[in-house]
């Protein structure tokens, strides 16, 4: 079964007619006709009525027809998404977490970059709820998020997992003295926060004062001055610069390790870099 033959299928369906369906697919009509007959003649039943007011379709012609409604357009997609990368595609945008952006991508960009060096990239970073919103208004192509988030329009792709860990300043060796002390966290919407007062909740550590940070170097800055205790990947504290001022304390929790999803939207123009990069994350994150 030819994608060709269910194209003429799909065309004579719509029109009605073999004449206005040769002048659609710009063929003579004996070649719709015979691709008719053998498509037929391969399922075993016919597909059309045929009378002088046209082809109609036959009950087994109409249960057909969605079918390869399906298999058309999964071939224009396909079609598409190595069209666009080879000879259209120019920017990937991607929308990243802030510790992501910090610890995991610069090797994955590295990498991607060597292998793409005529591709333009465009970063954004932000809390997962806002990453999303912006994968739902087609402003970034792929958003790598902490923790899967279920939307019936997006799809998930596990990349890796974080092991979540509490810090605090040097001074603060046990849990137990982080009792009184305020919890640094990035804005609403982000999955770590999320997690975080989970854990103190669930730990009898709250209520604790909250404050709120825009940047992951401000809050193991001001967690290293003592001003409070936070809740990170292990993987950010570790390649921070301010590791030898901090505490890390493991969490006993079997949900600790968060994977970090790379999100997208299907109902988006395909960019057809995506792959390219999602091929590249894991190779690179395999590797390491």
């Amino acid at each position: 079964m030819e994608i060709k033959t269910l194209h003429t299928f799909a065309t004579v369906a719509n029109i009605g007619t073999i004449g206005g369906a040769s002048k659609k697919l710009n063929c003579v009509q004996s070649n719709v006709t015979t691709r008719i007959k053998a498509l037929e003649a391969e399922l075993g039943v016919s597909l059309f009525n045929r009378s002088r007011a046209g082809m109609a379709l036959t009950a087994a012609g109409v249960a057909f027809l969605p079918y390869a409604q399906d298999v058309i357009q999964a071939e224009e997609r396909a079609r598409a998404s190595v069209e666009a990368f080879e000879s259209s595609v120019s920017l990937l945008r991607i929308g990243s977490m802030e510790s992501t952006l910090a610890v995991r991508l610069p090797g994955i960009l590295s990498s991607f970059r060597t292998e793409n060096p005529n591709l333009r990239l465009q970063i954004k970073s932000g809390p997962t709820d806002e990453l999303i919103e912006k994968l739902l208004l087609d402003q970034v192509d792929i958003a790598l998020i902490g923790g899967k988030f279920k939307h019936d329009d997006l799809q998930g792709h596990a990349l890796f997992a974080e092991e979540m860990v509490m810090i605090s300043a040097l001074e603060f060796e046990t849990l137990e003295d982080l009792r009184s002390l305020p919890v640094i966290v990035f804005k609403l919407g982000c999955s770590y926060r999320d997690y975080t007062r989970r854990w103190m909740r669930m730990s009898g550590l709250a209520p604790n004062d909250v404050f709120e940070l825009g940047t992951l170097e401000g809050i193991l800055g001001c967690v290293a001055s003592g001003v409070g205790v936070s809740c990170l990947p292990r993987s950010v504290v570790e390649g921070s610069q301010v590791c030898n001022l901090l505490r890390i304390h493991t969490l006993d929790d079997p949900a600790r390790f968060i994977d970090t999803y790379a999100m997208l939207n299907p109902k988006s123009v395909r960019n057809g870099a995506v792959d390219a990069f999602l091929q590249t994350a894991r190779t690179t994150l395999f590797a390491n």
